[in-house]
């Protein structure tokens, strides 16, 4: 099994720029250009989100001191609180008011709601972490408390990029145009995740702590910020801190997964119906990913068991990993191609996933089927810490490149995928950003012509596009010949 050893560093004060022809690019800080070596993302869009660019608007208990009391109906006041806190500060309040028979059967629910989350927990432990501390544990995204950039995502069809970010909002930048929408509400909070429409130009799905937004974007208008009234919420109550959202490939149907809850939900998005997967009783899910085949759903627990879905009858098949869970998975472009890592291994797992035996593994024999292909063990490169456990994990929509980071050093590792004779990780380049800076989340662009482009966002704010380019691919070959090209898969 390879190691990180095959890979070269950038020399002393120099940062990855691109990768031309299987050769990595790099340059002195000072001076970085990707356009001296490659012209294919001078249109892409420069993003630094600094903290003068967000809106903060919470005023908190500060801003509160800066009004007068006034008398407020009691029932106006729990409505407030409710709406503000939630349903438990709302019993509280209730608590304190000078009728006893509200009181006491206010504090009497306080005592039975406080009974029932000692059950829960017992069944579930992580209902012990508010729903922010435990989406910092379970995210892809490094650190996502404290980034600026919480996460990112490429239109499936056209150059437009979401970049969610720590003020709740969400901007949509465009190649083509320096108009960038905001889409911004007071429901929105703590994004976890993104996710466009397929076979849709405007609709993006916007997941949060607790529910989702679908967001209607009219780029034709010169609204920058678009009303609330263009947007569909979803929600329910016990579906949270939610994790993750997969659309299916017709954009019929949306599915979420959340942390603390066993579900996976499946969303009529225009009906605002739901009804969850049958089988999918875990205790708690953190990860979704449609295949490329289109014919199978991976979700992924916040335990040892993931499972592999048939979308045409919606039976699963239930697979462990030995400790832990799985941190990071992604398809293969064909499919039959499972990638994975676990959060206590430094290891990238292998799973060939054939038609005629999807349904026949069981929890004692599945692992078996895993295969060690990439050794990521911590070690010391010249210098510069690469390695560890695996936070997030990324292919390219071709299926020929594989980005991935750790949750302790601050390296991209990006690797060929090979799959004949058998399946192969090949390093190719090691991404290094500016001092201090840690990668904070990754997404692939999904209709770049030239090769692959991998966008990072960066702690600092700073969002780097990571062309890898081919110069003798044209633009007439096909989608076979580009994905067989010896250039793509090896680096012989």
């Amino acid at each position: 099994m390879r190691n990180l050893e095959d890979f070269s560093i950038p020399n002393d004060g120099e940062i990855t720029l691109c990768e031309i022809n299987g050769r990595m690019q790099c340059a002195n800080y000072e001076y970085a250009n990707v356009s001296v070596f490659t012209n294919s993302v001078d249109k892409h869009p420069k993003i630094h989100i600094t903290r003068d660019l967000l809106h903060h608007t919470n005023l908190g208990d500060e801003g509160r001191a800066l009004f007068l009391p006034t008398d407020v109906p009691f029932l106006k006041q729990l409505t407030q609180v409710y709406s503000e806190q939630g349903f438990k500060e709302a019993l509280r309040t209730a608590s304190l008011h000078h009728h006893f028979l509200i009181s006491k059967s206010a504090f009497l629910l306080l005592k039975f709601h406080s009974y029932l989350r000692k059950v829960q927990l017992v069944f579930n432990p992580n209902l012990e972490c508010n729903g922010t501390e435990l989406i910092d544990e379970l995210s892809q995204t490094r650190n996502w408390a404290n980034n600026f950039i919480k996460c990112i995502a490429w239109h499936l069809h056209c150059s437009r990029l979401a970049v969610a970010t720590s003020d709740d909002s969400v901007r949509i930048y465009c190649n083509d145009s320096n108009f960038v929408p905001l889409l911004r509400c007071k429901q929105q909070k703590n994004i976890t995740c993104l996710a466009w429409r397929p076979m849709s130009l405007t609709e993006i799905a916007v997941g949060h702590e607790t529910g989702i937004i679908i967001w209607h974007v009219d780029f034709n208008s010169l609204v920058a910020r678009p009303s609330v009234s263009n947007t569909i919420m979803l929600h329910k109550l016990e579906h949270q801190p939610l994790m993750s959202l997969a659309w299916s490939p017709r954009g019929n149907i949306l599915v979420s997964a959340a942390a603390n809850d066993s579900n996976i939900l499946v969303w009529d998005v225009e009906l605002n119906k739901t009804s969850p997967l049958k089988g999918s009783r875990d205790s708690g899910n953190i990860l979704l990913k449609w295949s490329p085949a289109k014919d199978k759903l991976l979700s992924v627990s916040n335990g040892l068991v993931f499972r592999i879905w048939d979308c045409q009858h919606w039976e699963s098949d239930r697979w462990t990993v030995l400790s832990g869970r799985v941190q990071a998975a992604c398809w293969s472009n064909c499919g039959t191609n499972l990638l994975f890592a676990t959060n206590t291994e430094p290891i990238i797992y292998g799973l060939t996933i054939k038609s005629d035996q999807i349904f026949t593994s069981n929890v004692d024999t599945s692992i078996n089927h895993a295969v060690p292909l990439f050794d990521l063990t911590k070690l010391d490169l010249e210098g510069t810490a690469v390695g560890g456990t695996v936070q997030c994990m990324e292919t390219d929509p071709k299926g020929n490149h594989l980005a991935i980071f750790f949750k302790e050093t601050n390296c991209i590792a990006v690797f060929n995928v090979a799959k004949m004779p058998v399946l192969q990780l090949i390093p190719s380049s090691l991404i290094v950003g500016l001092a201090a800076e840690v990668p904070s989340t990754i997404a692939f662009q999904q209709n770049f012509s030239c090769g692959a482009c991998l966008s990072i966002g960066w702690s600092s704010g700073r969002l780097q596009h990571f062309p890898i380019i081919y110069t003798d691919l044209t633009n007439n070959f096909n989608e076979s010949q580009y994905a067989q090209s010896p250039l793509l898969n090896c680096s012989k």
